[in-house]
Parts: C-alpha cells; sequence; structure tokens
C-alpha cells in the first residue's frame, strides 16, 4: 500500500523531464503565460491518460478473469462483490504479482476501469481476513474517485511553478527596460513569481496532506466494509513493520538459525535466547511488546514528524490509531494496544530523543553547513568590496579563503560519513531491529541478518534493485542502492531474479527513513557467493573532488598574489 507512488517514480520522472523540456523552449521563444500554462495541462492530461497503461506495462502483473478469481479467492471476491452492490461500479480488473514481499496497489483512470492487484506475500503472510480488509482499503481508493482527485490536486502546484518560472523570466526581461514604468512592472512581475513559488511549494505540501487524508478515508472504508478495524491494523503490523505472528515451525528455524550462527562463529547464549523470544507473545501470536515498540519510534522519535509531513501515506501507527479509536462504533475491543509506546521509547532512549535528533542533523548538514558559511562570507566579502566598510575583509585573498573551505567541506563529507557507517557488525533478528527506537537514517544499528530473499523491494517492478528478507521473526526491506543509477538498473536487471528464494547473509546497517531497512555492504549466500556493495566508498567522491578543487585553489591562489 505504501508503494503507489514510489514504484511509478521512472514514469513521474519522464513526464518531469517533458514538462522541463518544453517549459525551457517557452521560456527561449517568450511564449504567454496562457500558452504554457495550457501546453502544462495537457501533459498533465497525457500522463494521466496513458500512466495506467504504462503501469500495466512495467510491472510483472498476471491479470485474473474475475470469474477465475473468484473461484481461488472467493473472501477477497466477495469483498470486491460487495463494493460494486453498494457503490454501483464495475467490477475492477484484479491483478496478482507473485512475490513474497506482501503489497497492494490500485491504478486506474476512475472508479469503472479500476485495476487493484496484490501481491503473493499478501496471500502468505496475511490470515483471510486481514487479505480483505487490504482489499476493501484499495477498493477504498477505487470508490472514492482517489485517481482523479489526486491527479487534480497535484496538478494546482505545478501549475503556480509554471507561473513562478514564467514571472522570474518576464520580470527580468521588463526590468532590463529605460522607462520607469516597465521597471515598476517588472519589480512586480518578480515579486508575483517569489510568491507563486512559495504557493507552490506549500501548495505540494498541501498535496501530501490530501493524499494522507485519502489513506485514512481509504482505512475507514475497510473498517466499515469488514465491520471490523482490527483486521487492517494487524495487517499494517505485518505489512508496514515487517512482524510475523509466531508459526508452528518457528522452533525449527530457531535451531537452524542457530546452526548457522555456531558455524559463524558468533552463537552466544544470550543472542539464543533473544533469537527464540524475539516474536513471540505470550499467546504464541503477536508480541505487543514488539509492536509497541515499533511504533513508537513514528509516535515519539522527531524523524518520524519529519517524514510525515513529505509523506504521501500517514505512519503506520498513527493510522492504527486512527482504527482503534473506530472499534467501538462495531462494538470490538481494539486488538492492537499502543498506549504504552511512550514508555517503550523511554525505555530505550530517556525522556527525550530531541538531543539525538539534533545530533543526527548537525552530522547530516555538516558539509552543507561549511558551504553555506563560505556563500555568507563571499557575500559579505564583495559587499565590502563595493562599499569599503574594513580593509581587513578588503587584505583576506579569497580563493585562499574558498581553498580552505572547499577543504573542510571534504573533512565535513569523511566525518559524516563515518558517523553514518558506524558500529561493528553484530547479529540480529528483523523483530530485534524493528523495535530500536533510537535508529534514523543516519544513526545506525550495524547488523548481521541472516534470512530468506522472499521478493523484491517494490514487488512486480522489473527493475526494482532492492529485495526483502524474512527471518522467523519478520520481514524487512534490504536496500541495494549502490550510489550509480546505472549500477543499481544493471544489479535488479541481472542479479535479483536469481537470489530470490536463497538463504543468504546481509551485513549491513539498519535504519528507518521512516520505513524500516537494512543498507547492504555485503551479501553472501548459501553457495559462498559474495556480492559487495560500494554506497559507503562512494560517498568519498564528493570529498576527493572538495579536495581536488581546494588544492586547485591554494595554486591558484598562490600563482595570482
Amino acid at each position: 500500500m505504501g508503494y503507489k507512488i514510489r514504484s511509478c517514480f521512472m514514469l513521474f520522472f519522464l513526464f518531469a523531464l517533458l514538462f522541463a523540456i518544453i517549459n525551457m523552449i517557452g521560456w527561449w521563444l517568450n511564449w504567454s503565460l496562457w500558452l504554457m500554462l495550457a501546453i502544462t495541462l495537457i501533459i498533465i492530461g497525457f500522463q494521466y491518460l496513458i500512466g495506467p497503461y504504462i503501469i500495466g506495462w512495467i510491472y510483472r502483473i498476471d491479470w485474473i478473469p474475475f470469474d477465475q478469481f473468484k473461484g481461488q479467492y472467493p473472501h477477497l471476491a466477495d469483498i470486491v462483490d460487495a463494493h460494486v452492490r453498494k457503490f454501483h461500479i464495475r467490477t475492477p480488473r484484479m491483478g496478482l504479482i507473485d512475490d513474497g514481499n506482501p503489497n497492494a496497489f490500485t491504478f486506474g483512470h476512475h472508479k469503472n476501469n479500476a485495476r487493484v492487484v496484490i501481491t503473493s506475500g499478501i496471500l502468505q503472510h496475511l490470515n483471510k481476513k486481514e487479505q480483505a480488509s487490504v482489499v476493501a482499503h484499495e477498493m477504498g481508493h477505487v470508490v472514492h474517485s482517489d485517481f482523479i482527485i489526486m491527479t487534480l490536486a497535484s496538478a494546482i502546484p505545478v501549475l503556480l511553478y509554471v507561473v513562478a518560472r514564467w514571472c522570474f523570466f518576464a520580470g527580468r526581461s521588463t526590468t532590463r527596460g529605460r522607462d520607469e514604468k516597465g521597471g515598476y512592472f517588472g519589480l512586480a512581475l518578480l515579486i508575483i513569481g517569489v510568491l507563486s513559488y512559495f504557493a507552490y511549494y506549500f501548495g505540494y505540501l498541501i498535496t501530501l496532506l490530501i493524499s494522507r487524508f485519502r489513506e485514512y478515508y481509504a482505512d475507514e472504508n475497510s473498517a466499515e466494509m469488514m465491520e471490523n478495524p482490527n483486521y487492517l491494523s494487524t495487517a499494517l503490523v505485518k505489512i508496514a513493520y515487517g512482524l510475523l505472528e509466531a508459526q508452528d515451525k518457528t522452533s525449527e528455524m530457531y535451531k537452524s538459525k542457530v546452526h548457522t550462527l555456531r558455524s559463524l562463529g558468533i552463537y552466544n547464549k544470550k543472542d539464543a535466547k533473544k533469537l527464540a523470544l524475539a516474536s513471540v507473545g505470550a499467546s504464541g501470536g503477536f508480541s505487543q511488546e514488539n509492536i509497541e515498540a515499533a511504533a513508537a519510534w513514528d509516535l515519539h522519535n522527531p524523524w518520524a514528524k519529519y517524514y510525515q509531513v513529505f509523506s504521501t501515506h500517514p505512519l503506520p501507527a498513527k493510522r492504527i490509531l486512527a482504527l482503534n479509536k473506530r472499534c467501538a462504533e462495531f462494538n470490538v475491543k481494539p486488538e492492537i494496544n499502543l498506549s504504552r509506546t511512550k514508555e517503550r521509547a523511554e525505555e530505550q532512549a530517556g525522556k527525550s530523543l530531541w538531543d539525538q535528533f539534533l545530533a543526527d542533523l548537525f552530522w547530516l548538514w555538516l558539509p552543507s553547513l561549511v558551504f553555506i558559511s563560505c556563500i555568507g562570507f563571499t557575500i559579505l566579502w564583495i559587499i565590502n568590496l563595493v562599499f569599503n566598510y574594513s580593509t581587513l575583509l578588503l587584505g583576506i585573498n579569497i580563493l585562499f579563503f574558498w581553498a580552505i573551505g572547499l577543504n573542510l567541506m571534504g573533512l565535513a563529507v569523511i566525518a559524516r560519513t563515518l558517523y553514518k557507517y558506524r558500529g561493528s557488525f553484530q547479529p540480529y533478528t528483523i523483530a530485534e531491529l524493528v523495535t530500536n527506537v533510537k535508529v534514523s537514517p543516519i544513526r545506525p544499528v550495524a547488523t548481521i541478518l541472516q534470512g530468506k530473499i522472499i521478493g523484491r523491494g517494490i514487488p512486480g517492478l522489473w527493475y526494482s534493485e532492492d529485495l526483502v528478507v524474512q527471518d522467523e521473526t519478520g520481514l524487512i526491506t534490504v536496500d541495494y542502492r549502490f550510489g550509480l543509477r546505472i549500477v543499481d538498473f544493471f544489479w535488479a536487471i541481472m542479479r535479483v531474479d536469481k537470489l530470490i528464494g536463497q538463504n543468504v547473509q546481509i551485513f549491513g546497517w539498519y535504519r528507518r527513513a521512516p520505513t524500516p531497512y537494512v543498507q547492504v555492504n555485503y551479501i553472501l549466500t548459501e553457495s559462498g557467493r559474495k556480492f559487495k556493495n560500494y554506497s559507503k566508498h562512494v560517498t568519498y567522491l564528493s570529498s576527493i573532488i572538495y579536495f581536488g578543487i581546494g588544492l586547485l585553489l591554494f595554486w591558484l591562489a598562490i600563482a595570482i598574489f
């Protein structure tokens, strides 16, 4: 459910590229604002028309005739039929993606030509009620006409951006005129451009907010059609957090993993005890403690608040809380109790995580802070050069200053990389990782993960380079981003399918941003093959570039002055 926007990245990128090129041509040829807006609307309409066909093309979807779907999955067909009867819509086209990553999405032009897709992971890891609740959520998007609503909502910020860019271009051209009237008109256009750009940015944030509201609305539809909000809540625990209920084979898998850890020389009784109890609650089902700790990140880590603003979907814990509030309407008790999440967070991190959040921001922004400081000083130096306020500033060699600044930026990149890729690798289960409240996109846990690769990070997308791994406690995404898109692409098309189904050991860094994932250092397969990832090393390239330019400026400063 959380992949509908991200999975179409390449489609949106292509249309954004087309939009940028046409706008550059328009500004070069001095087209009118109305013509630019009209062309933009045509591009948006064209994307809306062909988008579903492109999605159907780039995904490996097995389309199933509804009669056959009804014979294979009657409990899912029943919930679809219930929506068709209640909302008087056409039966959507049903698709299945053969991938162990539990997920679902819907797309189309309008409610009467919708496509609803689920993965085999939904059928494997969710019980029948949970499966039906997920389909009911997707059908909620269909009956609420979210395809059209989100297209219209997304169009408004794009149009505001066109207005802003046109005003900037026209304003600069007009202010070059000699008459006073033309100068005032150009200044007015520049002001309108600035206001339009701010409106575009806030419009974009409002669009994301609308998307999150539509997700809540679809959740409500699921609760009403299932007459029990708990089914979707427990489904979210499995899909969003990757936490699974204890199975009968847990003890066998546990013994297998202990044997593997012992052969690696990393087995000890403490780890074995944690492994045995990782996801099993008192009833043998979900561990309430683990769910509380996993949800505590969503509700109490400051990073979650940051990501929520820029997310198309509400955080899973907030969706579960909203579903819990509706339980009283159906005379059921909430099955997922999140009342103790704050206590779980405090057990790990004390009263507040804000100090760690601020430290993370400092290291994350350190190279940018150095660069901004250099820019600020340069502006002061230029102002002083024009108005001659201080002889002290005039005596500073600006090339020498930037040479020092660039070398400091190179050191800042190295410091940030060391902060981001720290720790010694230790064995963890997925449940132990997901329940860590202190992690962030830059504050990792160095981990050794033992499990089976069951699917792609974006199920069905043939060029998705990420993986999904399952152990006896849950599922988690494994991020293989190399740092160069061309390398990621060839990894996706040449290696990923061959790795699916294999038992592997993954050495990497667990992060959360906001979805839990493990960034790969290297993958070790059953056959002993080792797939190294050099994303950490790629980050050092920018520091080398900074050092190189800095040394060049040193040489120029000495040669000129």
